[in-house]
């Protein structure tokens, strides 16, 4: 492995996605779901805040971690369906609160 690709995957977000995975655009919907959203520069509409996905995808966040620790791109279907799991429970139980 050179440096190169050592510093990339340093600082490669865990949380990048395939759009035409409905996976990972259900784990964006859900996130958004959860509160995890901000306006985009440009156009202005919400979009899903991936720092926050991030964090969490990497156990650094501070309402808990994701039960798989690996980057979105590289879970299986099985991994995103447990990841899938935790963030219903999350925006179920967020909406039970209020």
């Amino acid at each position: 492995m050179t440096a190169a690709t050592k510093t990339s995957n340093k600082y490669k977000m865990w949380s990048f996605f395939k759009y035409e995975n409905p996976q990972h655009r259900y784990v964006l919907s859900l996130a958004m779901q959860f509160g995890w959203s901000k306006p985009h520069p440009v156009t202005g509409k919400q979009v899903a805040d991936l720092g926050a996905l991030d964090k969490w995808l990497k156990g650094k966040h501070k309402c808990g971690q994701s039960p798989v620790q690996k980057p979105l791109n590289d879970m299986d279907p099985n991994e995103c369906s447990k990841v899938i799991y935790a963030l219903e429970m999350m925006v179920n139980d967020k909406h039970s609160k209020q």
